[in-house]
């Protein structure tokens, strides 16, 4: 239905795709009409779908020739792809989840491709991690200014016989749900390398009113359910685009690593180092420490001239002494403060030559409870 040409935006200084339409979309249809379904597109954005630039009317021979201006994909196309092969299942999740949000996206405004198949789905490089292309769906405006321009004729089909929905097939009107079916086919020859309806044309139309696309078992329970959804003969019945997305993007792995092995990735972290691979529990030397209840000083060393006389020990102490009152452990601190500053100018008294004996210290009141068990645990700490 078209020509592609390569060319050169010269304005904005890119390389863009011109498709030329073969059939007259604003000679029958109007003009008027024309400008109406461009401006429709216009409105698409999603980064599967190929953005569309400029599109108009031009003269060519007299007469007058509808074109699209588009982005230029720098890649292959999945039909050119396939030839080395069926595709690894992460990467076809990928790409059909892609796909199918895309054909959401269409659906939003109305709009159905109705010639979805490997030909159509571009492939651009992708720079991502553990992704080698990037899906980029073509020639979604193309089918719709045909149609503009046939809608008063009959028998008009757009689609290509391989991948047409049944409705299609059958000529019945035509839906989002075509596209589902469609793309749902070609997820399936993906997997399998393998085309679900060959032969003629009218050989592989007529063979989708007869039978459901062939679905092996090897390719998991998951994915026959979803391409199962896709096909189904009854568009009532089958996978909106976004239902079909999120069941596809479940199917992604988990880890988007290109060996598969999340240990094969080089991670750099700019947090704390993490621990050691196959550590469970903490061992002693990680397990973190039990702190002092009382507070403890390093004091230089000294000989008093005299010492307290400590109270009787109790004859049995508590394994675990219950938690202190915070209005406890502040007169605490400052006692034990002024204890200390006690006892260090006893010592500069006792070490300055020619000064005179340090008078007896006072005889300190015995202290019940717990701030007592810590003014004797001082005086210990200062005995030589």
């Amino acid at each position: 239905m078209a020509v592609v040409y390569q060319a050169s935006d010269l304005a904005l200084g890119r390389t863009v795709a011109v498709k030329l339409m073969r059939f007259d979309a604003a000679g029958s249809a109007g003009s008027a009409r024309h400008r109406d379904e461009v401006a429709v597109l216009a409105h698409l954005n999603h980064f599967a779908l190929v953005t569309l630039y400029d599109a108009g009317v031009e003269v060519i021979d007299g007469s007058p020739r509808s074109f699209i201006v588009t982005e230029f994909v720098d890649g292959t196309d999945l039909r050119s792809h396939l030839l080395a092969g069926p595709m690894d299942p992460g990467e076809v999740a990928r790409l059909g989840a892609d796909l199918c949000e895309a054909l959401h996206c269409m659906g939003a405004l109305g709009i159905t491709h109705r010639d979805i198949k490997p030909a159509n789905v571009l492939l651009a490089p992708s720079d991502f991690p553990g992704r080698v292309v990037r899906a980029k769906l073509a020639d979604f405006g193309i089918a719709r200014l045909f149609d503009a321009a046939h809608r008063t004729e009959t028998g008009a089909v757009v689609g290509t016989a391989g991948y047409l929905s049944p409705e299609q097939a059958g000529g019945l009107p035509v839906g989002p749900a075509a596209d589902v079916y469609s793309l749902g086919l070609v997820l399936l020859e993906c997997l399998t390398g393998k085309h679900s309806y060959p032969g003629t044309a009218v050989e592989s139309a007529m063979a989708r009113l007869q039978r459901q696309p062939e679905i092996p078992d090897w390719v998991g329970a998951e994915w026959r359910a979803v391409l199962t959804g896709m096909t189904a003969r009854e568009a009532e019945d089958r996978l909106r685009p976004a239902e079909a997305a999120g069941r596809l993007r479940a199917l992604v792995p988990s880890v988007d690593a290109p060996s598969g092995d999340a240990s094969s990735v080089e991670v750099s972290s700019v947090g704390p180092e993490p621990a050691a691979e196959g550590v469970r529990e903490r061992d002693s030397a990680t397990r973190p420490l039990d702190l002092p209840t009382t507070l403890q000083r390093d004091v230089a060393p000294f000989v008093p001239t005299s010492t307290l006389h400590p109270r009787a020990a109790p004859a049995t102490a508590p394994s675990r002494r219950p938690r202190r009152s915070r209005t406890s452990r502040r007169w605490s601190l400052v006692i034990s403060g002024v204890l200390v500053a006690v006892l260090t100018a006893g010592a500069v008294l006792f070490v300055v030559p020619g000064a005179d004996p340090p008078p007896e210290p006072p005889a300190y009141p015995a202290v019940d409870g717990q701030l007592g068990d810590h003014l004797e645990q001082l005086q210990e700490s200062v005995d030589p």
